[in-house]
């Protein structure tokens, strides 16, 4: 006489097996687009923020202000010179100075340097705000050559995006003329957007491709395509 075993035992559920996948993909995506989004909101403002203390109309942007420029402020006895093609805004007087603020990386002048040239000094100051926080850079420059000529100087390198104020000079009871100031914004707004969105975006496409694999495991769709 055989016995048969009328044991029987319920099937496995394994939708919370298959589940769990997705809800951890799901996760993962929204984790990407929350960092992605604070990401883009923290590069807009340090690359394109100007504090409301500051007209806007009044900074110095990217590239090249031939002076005199009404956003520059000249505090002393300052005259306008035509030399050739060249025009320039010169003094003679020591203590003499100007102040600009501007937006940008990088800040050089054209000056003329030469014998009846002296000494200058140079204070870059971030931000808008005249305090102890605010990070100072600060240089002296000897303008005297043997002879005559036209220069390039820069002033600032590296600086942190966004608006600085600028202060020249003049130390010595010599010549100080400028042609112009030159602003760069390096990295540029719009290439300092590209790395970080492309990284953003490969990771999202990658945490949207397992979210689409977990999603379709879970439904089950592909164990139906198989069996069809």
């Amino acid at each position: 006489m055989q016995l048969q075993d009328s044991t029987s035992f319920p099937e496995r559920d394994d939708t919370h097996s298959r589940s769990w996948p997705f809800w951890s993909a799901t996760l993962r995506v929204l984790l990407l687009l929350g960092m992605l989004t604070w990401w883009l909101s923290v590069l807009a403002r340090v690359t394109t923020n100007v504090p409301s203390s500051v007209d806007a109309p009044s900074l110095l942007r990217p590239g090249v202000t031939q002076l005199p420029d009404s956003r520059v402020e000249f505090l002393g006895d300052w005259v306008v010179q035509t030399i050739g093609t060249e025009s320039f805004v010169a003094t003679r007087v020591a203590g003499d100075r100007l102040r600009f603020a501007f937006v940008g990386t990088e800040l050089g002048i054209v000056v003329r340097a030469g014998p009846d040239a002296g000494s200058i000094s140079v204070r870059i100051r971030e931000g808008t705000r005249n305090d102890s926080a605010s990070r100072e850079v600060s240089m002296v420059l000897n303008l005297e050559r043997s002879s005559a000529r036209v220069e390039t100087l820069t002033l600032g390198k590296s600086l942190a995006p966004g608006v600085h104020v600028a202060e020249i000079r003049n130390e010595d009871s010599a010549e100080l003329a400028l042609a112009a100031i030159i602003v760069h914004g390096r990295p540029g707004i719009w290439w300092a957007w590209l790395p970080p969105l492309g990284l953003g975006l490969l990771g999202l496409g990658a945490s949207l491709h397992a979210w689409w694999n977990a999603l379709v495991t879970a439904l089950g769709w592909w164990k139906l395509g198989t069996e069809s």
